[in-house]
């Protein structure tokens, strides 16, 4: 038993006898009911045979991405399968129905509804997105001074290439700063400023090597946005161009979505939750190397 939905417009009293014998009509030619697929079908086909010149419409319950089915007769607007998506095309301008059908005959597509267009733009638009990420993509990590990207600097950047699920390649750069690493902050990341003075390079200069690694490829990092707005204002300060690609995907979002139970969605609590070893924490290429391996875990959910 399922729920079907029956519209006609010109019904035939007979017609509308034999329907109501199933179905309940709650509004002119508007018939509601449950029943099964066989007196469905039945339904339908009796509708079809007997309406010469009026219009039918039945919507009924489907398995499927969509829930439902439909089926129309005696009417302009053509059903279209769109990947298991059913949509309606609109029908034509008569001024230009002749000619369109011409060209589909020929093999040449005619115009599609604004639903079928933002779906198929919606398709393509992931269908590139895949290709890109397959490319390849970067995992970012940043080291702060602090939590205000207007107050505080970037300290340390750590990055990864990853290609076919492979690292190929490593990037961390320390940072020589204008002002002092707070105490606590030495504690955490065990960075000195003296560290920095002797180790570190200018912030344009690893900046822009940085955008040289990652290229435009999707960068995922944990709670990627504090990463990407820190550099997004460093580049406005120093007056250079924010080259990162703009396609991201954050592990700590993901793991709100998929990971239940847990204190703290901290890197280094979810780590230990899963059962992973967490060593050198709060250092920008290890927390890296964990935010990658919390990924690959978070696609095995």
């Amino acid at each position: 038993m399922g729920m079907i939905v029956i519209m006609l417009s010109d019904c035939p009293p007979k017609v509308r006898g034999d329907i109501s014998k199933w179905l309940c009509e709650i509004n002119t030619g508007v018939f509601v009911g449950n029943v099964s697929s066989r007196v469905r079908e039945e339904v339908w086909q009796r509708i079809c045979e007997n309406i010469k010149s009026g219009q039918a419409t039945m919507v009924f319950s489907a398995p499927g991405e969509q829930k439902m089915d439909f089926r129309v007769h005696n009417t302009t607007w053509e059903p279209v399968d769109l990947d298991g998506i059913k949509l309606m095309r609109r029908p034509l301008p008569s001024a230009r129905a002749s000619k369109m059908s011409e060209k589909e005959d020929k093999g040449i597509s005619g115009a599609k509804s604004r639903a079928e267009r933002l779906y198929m733009a919606d398709r393509m638009a992931k269908a590139r997105a895949r290709k890109k990420f397959q490319e390849g993509f970067v995992v970012l990590d940043i080291e702060t001074t602090g939590t205000s990207p207007e107050k505080d600097e970037i300290i340390e950047v750590g990055a990864l290439k990853i290609e076919a699920g492979t690292v190929t390649e490593e990037f961390s750069m320390l940072i020589q700063i204008k002002g002092e690493i707070p105490i606590e902050i030495q504690k955490l990341t065990g960075i000195t400023e003296q560290e920095l003075q002797s180790q570190g390079r200018p912030l344009d200069e690893v900046l822009n090597k940085l955008f040289e690694f990652a290229g435009n490829r999707v960068i995922i990092g944990h709670n990627v946005m504090f990463d990407y707005n820190f550099i997004r204002i460093a580049c406005r300060k120093l007056g250079i161009e924010m080259q990162l690609g703009t396609a991201s995907k954050d592990t700590l979002a993901l793991s709100r979505r998929k990971i239940k139970g847990v204190g703290s969605y901290q890197l280094e609590a979810l780590m230990k939750h899963l059962g992973y070893e967490v060593s050198n924490a709060h250092r920008a290429l290890p927390d890296c190397y964990l935010t990658y391996q919390l990924y690959q875990k978070l696609n095995e959910m």
